[in-house]
């Protein structure tokens, strides 16, 4: 007999008759959970989308990238912003009666239609959503579980199971490592399932938390880099921040112990604890992740934001978004170097110095929110770079932008160097992402020389050799755009993508 039978239907309903609207994905077990929500009355209502990648090859496809393991808690973030992406874009083709919108972020000014290798892209750029209010999404929860369970197999590592929520303003993670054949496989799913349940009603009690502030609605002269923050607040039940051009990154509730509220009883084994983690997002970077700022300036804890709407979250007006003052008064746009900086390491400390006294100039980081090849970043991922970067370099700014290409990058940070490596500018003159079109390569730089920017190149050393602006196959347009720091002087020989397959998430 099933104890807690009563006790999940009156949960379910609960979810059924409220605004709560779920997507979810699941790999690797937790697929009870479809039935209990699908058989109480009303389910309609709150789900509106549930994905099985199971084998790893749809777990690929599903998140976009392959990952450095599969059941860890990352993956579980990067299934559910995947699925809460998925999730807006059910919502806006209902709003907007066409159901082929699929364009995640606002359309800017610049033609990527020949990127159709990514479903994070913008498809068609005349297509406009006008007066969107990020209140149509408040209700929403993306859903991802990756788990590793009792199997008819020899199973080398521990069976335990991650399970992920994403919101407009929150990422949290829940983790449980199981006790090793104390459970058949039927009932590690009904735990797993009940622990889900679980995970959305303590996600739904945070969304109802009036947390949101908002921003004042007159436009104010950023302070200089040297100057204190304002001593003025605003102040609301929830948090407090200075004045509109200054704000706190992650907002109250940002802990690294978060606990998963028990509605529904899990009978957990003595040596069980489920570790809960979440990361609340200020107003400023809802916006960025799903709204309408294209960048946000950070450094030393704090970030920067030009020209938010009156009220986060809370406008049915948008604004188009201008950063010529912010150039013009701003530190922090004359070098700039993109990346995922996932993690950052002492390779890219050095090139940074390097560039700094090449170009005579400050440089600042920046990273995409949102990449070509890669899922979008969640509140909890950007968290970790931010105290991996602080780690190597205290006194580092970083820019956060919608802006994956390069086209892109030089509207914003206009007469700026880029700072590459030379894989890096290999992968942007690669015509596979431009039709296999020199022309469509040539139109993207011509727009960046007439932005007035350019690139810094930096080799790159592996096992085949090292990789400079010299031996790098790129058109001569692109080249007279490069200045390089000779391999002689740094050729990077670290990974990245190494340093993260020694990671446990």
């Amino acid at each position: 007999m099933d104890a807690n039978l009563e006790t999940r239907i009156k949960l379910i309903q609960s979810f059924h008759n409220s605004p709560t609207e779920l997507v979810l994905a699941l790999s690797g077990g937790g697929s009870l959970v479809l039935g209990d929500l699908l058989t109480v009355p009303g389910a309609s209502r709150t789900l509106i989308e549930a994905s099985v990648p199971y084998s790893e090859e749809s777990l690929n496809q599903y998140i976009g990238r392959i990952p450095e393991q599969y059941c860890c808690q990352r993956t579980a973030r990067y299934m559910a912003m995947t699925a809460f992406h998925r999730g807006i874009r059910v919502l806006r083709a209902g709003k907007t009666k066409n159901p082929f919108v699929d364009r995640i972020f606002p359309a800017r000014s610049i033609d990527v239609s020949h990127i159709d290798n990514t479903r994070f892209y913008v498809k068609n750029v005349t297509e406009t959503i006008e007066e969107e209010d990020l209140n149509d999404y408040i209700n929403l929860i993306g859903i991802g579980c990756t788990a590793s369970l009792v199997t008819n197999r020899n199973k080398k590592g521990e069976y335990r199971f991650h399970i992920a929520t994403q919101t407009l303003r929150r990422t949290i993670v829940f983790s449980l490592q199981l006790t090793k054949d104390a459970r058949t496989r039927q009932d590690e799913e009904r735990l797993l399932a009940d622990t889900i349940l679980n995970a959305i009603e303590t996600t739904r009690y945070e969304t109802q938390s009036p947390t949101l502030l908002p921003t004042p609605s007159s436009i104010q002269s950023p302070p200089s880099e040297s100057s204190s923050p304002p001593p003025t607040t605003t102040t609301t039940t929830k948090e407090t921040i200075t004045d509109h051009s200054l704000c706190n990154t992650f907002g109250i509730g940002t802990t690294d112990t978060f606990p998963i509220r028990e509605f529904l009883p899990l009978h957990l084994k003595p040596n069980e604890i489920i570790v809960g983690k979440q990361t609340v997002g200020s107003p400023p970077l809802v916006e960025l992740f799903f709204g309408n700022i294209q960048a946000v300036l950070w450094k030393n804890g704090t970030i920067r934001h030009f020209e938010l709407r009156k009220n986060v979250l809370d406008s049915k007006k948008v604004q188009p978004q201008t950063y010529s003052h912010a150039r013009k008064k701003m530190e922090w746009t004359q070098a700039i170097f993109p990346g995922s900086f996932n993690p950052i390491h002492k390779g890219h400390a050095e090139m940074i110095d390097i560039a700094e006294h090449r170009l005579g100039s400050r440089a600042a980081l920046e990273i995409s929110i949102q990449n070509v090849d890669k899922p979008p970043l969640d509140y909890i991922e950007l968290e970790y770079r931010l105290k991996a970067i602080e780690n190597i370099r205290p006194e580092q700014a970083v820019w956060f932008t919608q802006t994956p290409l390069f086209e892109d990058k030089s509207d914003i940070f206009n007469g700026t160097t880029f700072i590459v490596g030379a894989d890096t500018l290999c992968r942007f003159a690669d015509l596979r992402f431009y039709h296999e079109s020199i022309h469509q390569l040539h139109d993207v730089l011509r727009l960046i020389a007439f932005h007035n920017c350019r690139f810094l190149v930096f080799a790159r050393q592996d096992h085949h050799g090292i990789e400079s602006l010299d031996t790098l196959k790129i058109p001569d347009m692109l080249r007279s755009l490069c200045d390089e720091i000779p391999p002689s002087v740094f050729a990077m020989n670290i990974s990245s993508s190494d340093l993260r397959r020694n990671e446990f998430w």
